[in-house]
C-alpha cells in the first residue's frame, strides 16, 4: 500500500493522518518536534506493517480543541481514535512525547493494544539526572541537543527554511502547552506503570542528551518483563538518526511477540 493522507474528525479535532503499508496495525506517535516529511524509518516499517502516523492534535496540520488540555487528555483521545478506526491488536510506537502518551494510554486500557515500543520516551522523572530544557533554546542549540552526530545541521536547515519555520514554531507552542509544567513528566505516572499488561520494548539512544539513558533504564525497572535496547552513537532523535537500526529493533521485537 502506497503512502496516503487523509483528514479525520474526532472529538472536535481535525486530525491529519498519514498511512502506508499493510499487515498488523502500527500506530506511530511522534515527539515534540513533529515531522513534515514521511520519515525513512516509517517507510521501512511499512514494508511489514500497516503504519498509521497522525500529526498529534495541535501539531503539523492537525487542530487542537480546547478540551485537550494535557497528556492525559491525549491518551484518552488516542484510545478513542483506536476505537473509532476499528483498530485491534495495535502495536503502538511512541517517540518522546509520543512515548509518554503511549504510557498514559496503556495504564488506562490495553484492550486494543498488542505492544508498546517506547522510544526515548518522556513521562518520568529520575531525581538526580537532569534533562535538557527543549523550550528555552534557539533552533541550532536545540538541534545539537537532539542529535549525537551531524544530523543537527540538516535539522536546522529543514526547520528554519521559509517552508517550515511557521510549522516548527507552531509545534513548539503546542509542545509547551502539553509539556511545560511539569517539564516532560507526570509525577503520578510511575505509580501506575504496574498496570501495563502488554509486551513493552524500550528503545533508547545511548547518547541522548535530552532524556538521558538513565530514564530508559528506569522505565525498564518499573515495567515488569520489558526489554531495553540501546542504540549506540545515537541521540534523542533515534528513529531519524539511525532509521534502519531503529526499524530493525522495533520489527524484531514485534515479530518475536507475535510467534
Amino acid at each position: 500500500m502506497s503512502l496516503s493522507e487523509s483528514k479525520i474528525s474526532l472529538n472536535g479535532c481535525d486530525l491529519r493522518l498519514r498511512r502506508e503499508g499493510a499487515g498488523a496495525p502500527l500506530l506511530f506517535l511522534h515527539g515534540p518536534q513533529g515531522f513534515a516529511d514521511w520519515p525513512e524509518a516509517l517507510h521501512i516499517l511499512a514494508g511489514s506493517y500497516d503504519v498509521l502516523a497522525p500529526d498529534l492534535p495541535g501539531f503539523g496540520e492537525s487542530s487542537c480543541p480546547d478540551s485537550l488540555e494535557d497528556v492525559e487528555d491525549l491518551a484518552y483521545f488516542f484510545l478513542d481514535f483506536l476505537k473509532a478506526r476499528g483498530l485491534e491488536q495495535v502495536h503502538i510506537v511512541g517517540h518522546s512525547l509520543g512515548g509518554w502518551i503511549a504510557l498514559e494510554m496503556a495504564v488506562r486500557s490495553t484492550q486494543s493494544v498488542a505492544s508498546l515500543t517506547l522510544v526515548d520516551a518522556a513521562g518520568l522523572r529520575v531525581i538526580g539526572v537532569p534533562r535538557a530544557d527543549i523550550f528555552i533554546c534557539p533552533p541550532e542549540e536545540l538541534a545539537r541537543l537532539l542529535y549525537y552526530g551531524d544530523g543537527w545541521q540538516e535539522f536546522v536547515r529543514y526547520w528554519t527554511s521559509p517552508e517550515f519555520v511557521d510549522l516548527f514554531d507552531g509545534n513548539r507552542r503546542t509542545a509547551a502547552k502539553f509539556c511545560w509544567q511539569p517539564r516532560l513528566f507526570d509525577p503520578r505516572l510511575e505509580r501506575w506503570l504496574h498496570r501495563i499488561d502488554v509486551p513493552v520494548h524500550i528503545v533508547w539512544g545511548a547518547q541522548d542528551k535530552v532524556i538521558p539513558q538513565a530514564y530508559g533504564e528506569a522505565l525498564h525497572r518499573f515495567i515488569s518483563g520489558s526489554r531495553l535496547t540501546l542504540l549506540r552513537d545515537c541521540g534523542h532523535m533515534s528513529y531519524v538518526e539511525q532509521p534502519r537500526a531503529f526499524a530493525a529493533a522495533a520489527s524484531e521485537f514485534i515479530r518475536e511477540i507475535a510467534r
